[in-house]
């Protein structure tokens, strides 16, 4: 099936990239299979991760904050060339191939204060004093690196960082037809709720039913 083969994109503000997020969740809205620790995979099917790959190809550059690439099958090599990490606590895992793939560049996001010895190939952005400032960040991509499209990987805080910015302009979620339950498990974002005059507005672009998975992909309606 030919699901986001070809993705095309509005074009990207002056001062950011155009951003997107990507998940898989349980029926019950969760994006675990195991602990917030273990990897995903198994949570969604073959063709979820065939679409997962579309939809980084369409990417200029990927995010992902640390406790997920800590998480993350060290083996595992992103479509776009351009990869990000972002951690507040310095524990990232340097040896994967999400930092080192050859012909990929590497980043790491973090804040001013943080003291950590990067390797040769990752590249340090200081993206905050005492934390990462996610307006700032999306602004220094655009400007500095030329991303236009930021493919936004998790966790849920990462995810909930970039939503609250008002940062992301579509959302993609696949549905596994599957339930985990569980309080403390992670979803598709978390942090601190937002205001109810807050609550943010998405329009549904696409939706696909394959083999009992849901396929979503929602565009933020913009207020005037």
């Amino acid at each position: 099936m030919s699901l986001y083969e070809h993705l095309v994109f509005p074009k990207a503000p002056a001062n950011r990239p155009y951003t997107f997020i990507n998940m898989v969740c349980t029926i019950d809205g969760k994006t675990v299979s195991d602990t917030r620790d273990q990897d995903v995979v198994g949570l969604g099917s073959k063709f979820d991760q065939t679409v997962m790959d579309r939809i980084e190809s369409a990417a200029d550059a990927v995010l992902q904050g640390g406790q997920t690439l800590r998480a993350t099958n060290p083996k595992w090599n992103p479509k776009a060339p351009i990869r990000i990490g972002v951690t507040k606590s310095g524990k990232v895992p340097f040896d994967t191939q999400y930092f080192s793939a050859p012909g990929s560049q590497a980043y790491l996001a973090c804040p001013a204060k943080l003291s950590i010895q990067l390797p040769d190939h990752v590249t340090r952005i200081n993206a905050g004093k005492e934390e990462v400032d996610p307006v700032w960040l999306a602004a220094y991509l655009r400007r500095e690196l030329g991303i236009e499209r930021l493919h936004v990987l998790g966790g849920s805080e990462i995810n909930a960082l970039f939503l609250r910015h008002d940062l992301v302009d579509e959302l993609f979620l696949t549905i596994a037809p599957k339930v985990k339950l569980g309080r403390e498990l992670p979803t598709y974002a978390g942090g601190d709720p937002l205001p109810e005059g807050s609550i943010q507005n998405y329009e549904l672009v696409e939706h696909h039913a394959v083999e009992g998975e849901i396929f979503l992909r929602y565009r933020r309606r913009w207020q005037p």
